[in-house]
């Protein structure tokens, strides 16, 4: 899909600037193309290739800027693979970045002041021009996340807090964007369910089909879930995470303890044609064996348009990163970084299985569920995948897709060199560094 951060930092770039933008996904990057200062945004799984990537351009001696999650989760780290760093939103501060590099006076660390309000920019998608992308248009309406899961970086960056963007804001953008099908990329498009009936109602006269993520909250209030439906709602993905309490309440994920009636929820989205793509963690000390089993069961038995059985992964700066750090159960101290990692392998100790027959377990729960009989059986579901031609069609399209990528993704490098790479600048110019971080 559109890199939805990129348009929206190109969005708040002066005019004078030039621009030019590289997607490592779809094309390869022109290292030679001369510029005079590269912005890199990363999270934590593709750490490893932005710094390599940034390394490559101080060789040519071009100054180097990280932002995104990763470097506001780990900011002592990131500032060793750059010139300097963006430190949460960065918005209010883009411009400031930007002119101290056309006086060569970079900063270390740019961070927005948090007495500011929220602000929302609007994103330059003619950035994306030319490129192959998915023909759906990205767009966020709010920020951050109300709750507090253990396992969840966004809550570390964001604290907690959650920010709706103006109705009119985004109404304007979703029309001048001119898309039919429009997913929006919050991290929990929920948040406040009294101002999302709000953006709800007002996007009902746009006519457009949309999808996104949220809470299972939303199903018990039958107002909010038929508001969604004669918005255009087709899809949603719902973090289950797990069937268990005592899982949920490890992961301090009260919600879902509070409204735990899952094939309840279930169709009550379903009745109104929204297709669900579930989430699930496995690998919580709380776990056992059959709990996988079961989980996957439940999945298919509820006819899930779409699901993601992941292992628990510890991510840094989270409570749950610390608490096995604290226990000595982590493996791989930096994953994300050591040349040994591979997508799929378990950076921790369990406590009910070793970490390979935990591996093993959730590529066997995905081959399952995306197994020929779990397709077909999925499939027979009146009101969503046997409601419409297009949804039928897309049902299939994407599970064979999905399908595939089970073992294609399994044991994949993370970054393209198999070597860690190396910082610019010594733990002594870090260590002068004043790291004034606001968490």
């Amino acid at each position: 899909m559109e890199p939805l951060v990129i348009a929206t930092l190109a969005g708040i770039t002066p005019t004078d600037i030039e621009l030019k933008f590289f997607d490592e996904r779809i094309e390869e990057i022109d290292f030679e193309d001369a510029t005079d200062l590269a912005a890199i945004t990363l999270e934590t799984y593709n750490a490893k290739r932005a710094y390599e990537i940034s390394a490559e351009y101080h060789r040519r001696d071009i100054p180097v800027v990280l932002g995104g999650y990763h470097p506001s989760l780990l900011p002592e780290e990131a500032i060793q693979y750059a010139d300097s760093i963006v430190a949460g939103p960065a918005e209010d501060i883009w411009e400031d970045v930007l002119r101290d590099a056309e006086k060569k006076q970079l900063k270390r660390i740019y961070q927005r002041p948090q007495n500011l309000p929220m602000r929302f920019s609007k994103p330059k998608r003619s950035l994306f021009a030319g490129k192959p992308y998915f023909g759906v248009g990205c767009v966020e309406t709010s920020r951050g996340c109300p709750l507090s899961c253990t396992y969840c970086s966004i809550t570390t960056v964001n604290g907690g807090n959650f920010f709706r963007k103006p109705v009119p804001q985004l109404i304007n953008e979703i029309q001048e964007m001119n898309r039919k099908y429009v997913f929006f990329v919050d991290d929990n498009v929920i948040g406040n369910i009294r101002s999302a009936k709000e953006m709800l109602k007002a996007i009902i006269p746009l006519k457009i089909r949309w999808f996104s993520q949220g809470t299972i909250n939303m199903t018990w209030d039958d107002e909010f879930i038929d508001l969604m439906k004669e918005s255009g709602c087709v899809g949603m993905l719902i973090g289950f995470e797990s069937l268990k309490k005592e899982t949920l309440l490890l992961m301090d994920k009260k919600v879902n303890v509070k409204n735990g009636d899952y094939e309840k929820a279930i169709k009550k989205l379903h009745n109104r044609g929204i297709g669900i793509y579930g989430a699930f963690i496995l690998g919580y000390d709380s776990d056992e064996l059959f709990d996988y089993e079961k989980t996957v069961n439940m999945a298919i038995r509820n006819k899930l348009y779409m699901a993601a059985f992941n292992h628990l992964v510890p991510f840094p700066g989270t409570r749950l990163y610390g608490q096995l750090a604290k226990e000595n159960r982590m493996h791989y101290e930096k994953w994300w970084l050591d040349p040994d990692f591979r997508f799929g392998e378990i950076p921790f100790q369990p406590q009910k299985t070793s970490a390979t027959e935990l591996k093993e377990l959730c590529l066997n729960t995905r081959k399952k569920f995306y197994s020929i009989p779990s397709i077909i059986k999925r499939f027979w579901n009146p009101r969503v995948t046997l409601a419409n031609p297009r949804v039928g069609y897309t049902y299939f399209l994407i599970n064979f897709i999905l399908r595939n990528e089970v073992l294609k993704r399994q044991g994949f490098p993370l970054g393209n060199i198999p070597l860690k790479p190396e910082p610019f600048f010594s733990s002594s110019d870090i260590r002068s560094t004043k790291l004034a971080i606001n968490k």
